[in-house]
């Protein structure tokens, strides 16, 4: 059993990776953006908070579903004479890895709820949403940093996006 799921954990802990790839990538656009902020350009402004904001929202899927199969990794080795999927982890792990290799994260999330779907019951299935959103709760910018909210930037400088 220890085998099958070192597989899964192994996967969650490369979209770990990934989610800590995509933190590394903003620090980038935070800078862009303030820039823009400070020279008062509005349109870079949005140009750089929507992709801040997009990459955040990439981070925030990696780590929900690596959440999400750490659950699974903790269900199937609490519960596994109640599974009937733990056969199944070889096709879960490739599954997830094709997904994952298509570089598209909208797919990487419409696996993993085909995978829960066809390998768990319901009540199962929230055990691990509930989980994944639970564990982490990313912020945007680290605690230290004012304002804790772009909207504030926002306000500070008269900046309004609709």
């Amino acid at each position: 059993m220890e085998s099958k799921t070192k597989a899964l954990i192994s996967l969650s802990e490369n979209l770990r990776n990934l989610a800590d790839e995509c933190e590394k990538a903003i620090e980038p656009e935070k800078r862009k953006l303030k820039e823009a902020i400070q020279k008062g350009d509005t349109k870079q402004t949005e140009k750089h908070t929507k992709n801040m904001v997009g990459i955040r929202h990439e981070a925030v899927n990696f780590r929900q579903i690596a959440n999400r199969i750490d659950s699974m990794v903790d269900y199937f080795e609490n519960e596994p004479e109640q599974s009937t999927a733990f056969g199944s982890i070889p096709a879960i792990v490739e599954s997830v890895n094709s997904a994952l290799a298509t570089g598209n994260p909208k797919k990487l999330l419409k696996a993993m709820n085909k995978i829960e779907k066809q390998y768990f019951d319901k009540e199962v299935v929230a055990k691990f949403k509930s989980s994944a959103a639970t564990e982490s709760t990313p912020t945007f910018m680290s605690e230290d940093e004012k304002p804790h909210n772009w909207f504030d930037i926002f306000k500070v400088k008269n900046l309004v996006f609709l």
